[in-house]
């Protein structure tokens, strides 16, 4: 039986170390997401906000396009990057949209790759290379967090 007791700590570790896409993708309504965070490598990503697309915007280039809405906070002791490029969502039609602007009030650029220092966060918005059809599925890395409805 001391062999049995040996193993169980390791295994405990083990379980605990396995990637995101073993834990299994959410399920739930775009306007839960934001009660749902996912966590990767000391990253927490939340999905504030998404949506399909938005027929009048502000500015005429982001009409017809999805937006998407990200806090991510490092919950590590050391520097981690996140790079929007790792997010991506395809819609029930096969098409794959992703971060092509970043917005905020001054003007609007190429999604910034973001290195956050140990317990900081930021918020950013990104509008997507095109529309998204629901439900739809998100990944972040190689890993499928999410299917979302709308």
């Amino acid at each position: 039986m001391l062999v049995g007791r040996n193993l169980v700590l390791p295994l405990l570790l083990a379980l605990m170390a396995l990637p995101m896409a073993a834990q299994g993708a959410l399920k739930c309504a775009a306007k839960e997401l934001p009660s749902h965070p996912f966590v990767s490598s000391d990253l927490s990503v939340t999905i504030t906000a998404l949506s399909g697309y938005k027929v009048f915007d502000r500015e005429r280039k982001f009409a017809g396009r999805a937006r998407v809405e990200v806090t991510v906070e490092n919950k590590g002791a050391a520097f981690k990057r996140f790079d929007p490029q790792d997010l991506s969502f395809v819609g029930k039609d096969g098409v794959q949209v992703f971060p092509v602007f970043e917005r905020n009030l001054a003007d609007d650029t190429l999604p910034m790759s973001l290195r956050l220092a140990p317990g900081a966060r930021a918020s950013r918005e990104y509008a997507l290379t095109g529309r998204l059809a629901f439900p739809t599925k998100v990944y972040f890395g190689d890993a499928l967090v999410a299917e979302v409805s709308e």
